[in-house]
């Protein structure tokens, strides 16, 4: 099986890359085009902004990206086109496969909800119809997709990647840089503030990895601790290793229901404590394999409770790591069931 995988290959964290990474492992052959570019644009910056007051303007290339498949696919016929969200490619680009390499089949994948403006291009919405498959792991969009275009949507769970995301070895140094009773790493949003703060003012020692918008809060109280740098390589996963309990918020201005930090806590053999969704409790058994909150109290209590009881929460953190395993949440499990179900491989 011959794929050709496009994406934004930079830095360790990057979930896209770790997708490239399983689809090595599944294809006979492979070849990449890397659409990374490292800084973003001021010419970029102005484009999109023209386009989220809806604009029809396409984003520029990043790194000759259209060219290059058009290129590769001259020379070789492969049975998948795998884009990794692909705001920067042309439907000039998909159509141009389709006429070269007619039994190509292309698929999309995207972490994040492409139904909302903020995350698209005017060529993604241009190219919505030439995908034979659009994967989202956002059950709540399939309709818009279809809307939009889409012959066939698949959803799939969010996904880890077991070469990056595993239990890690702490040293005490480790335990000290990273570790806290309770943690959280990712973006600023102010619901997450809100509920951090709380805890942080009902005396629970919080520790936050994050962005810059976070530092205003950094001399809040001797309860908050913001640290003053992101994790991007295996630092974050030593941190998942490292917290008693892991929050994982979804993110408002997505609509999520489940996140990449789902899977990617548990299969650092973390605490999961997360919003709760009908779509968690599916993947991960409540009180047993993770736990949930849908209050500030709520998050309150549960931290308290397992702060206070060290063998249930172990307990539970274990049976969330052997979930990831058994429910087939890695990458690789993922990319499998799409192609099977796109037909490229066999379910038996």
């Amino acid at each position: 099986m011959r794929i050709l995988s496009v994406g934004t290959f930079n830095g360790l964290s990057n979930t896209c890359l770790h997708r490239h990474w399983a689809l090595t492992k599944v294809a006979d052959e492979i070849d990449a085009v890397d659409t990374a570019i490292n800084p973003y644009s001021l010419k970029s910056r102005i484009i999109y902004h023209l386009f989220l007051y809806h604009i029809r303007i396409r984003m520029p290339e990043n790194n000759d990206e259209n060219n290059k498949i058009k290129n590769l696919i001259d020379k070789k016929r492969y049975d998948i086109l795998w884009i990794d969200k692909g705001v920067t490619i042309f439907p000039e680009t998909l159509i141009y496969v389709k006429k070269k390499s007619p039994n190509t089949i292309i698929i999309s994948y995207s972490p994040d909800n492409m139904a909302l403006r903020h995350n698209q291009s005017q060529q993604y919405i241009e190219c919505i119809p030439w995908y034979d498959y659009i994967v989202t792991n956002k059950s709540y969009i399939i309709n818009d997709l279809k809307h939009l275009g889409s012959q066939n949507v698949i959803f799939v769970n969010n996904a880890y990647e077991p070469t990056f995301h595993y239990p890690r070895k702490l040293s005490d140094a480790d335990k000290s840089k990273f570790g806290s009773d309770v943690g959280f790493v990712g973006a600023f949003e102010k619901e997450r503030l809100e509920s951090i703060l709380y805890l942080a003012d009902h005396g629970i020692h919080v520790k936050v990895f994050g962005d810059r918008l976070w530092q205003k809060y950094k001399k809040y109280n001797r309860y908050l601790t913001i640290e003053d740098f992101e994790l991007k390589t295996e630092d974050y996963c030593k941190a998942l290793s490292a917290f008693k309990i892991s929050l994982c918020f979804l993110r408002k201005k997505n609509y999520d229901t489940q996140t990449t930090r789902t899977v990617e806590i548990p299969a650092c053999r973390g605490f999961l404590l997360a919003e709760r969704t009908e779509e968690h409790k599916r993947m991960f058994r409540e009180d047993e394999e993770a736990v949930y909150f849908s209050s500030n109290r709520e998050l309150l209590n549960k931290c308290i409770y397992y702060l206070e009881h060290e063998a249930e929460r172990k307990k539970i953190a274990e049976e969330g790591y052997k979930r990831c395993i058994t429910s087939g949440y890695s990458n690789i499990e993922m990319i499998r069931k799409v192609l099977e179900k796109v037909g490229v491989i066999s379910n038996e």
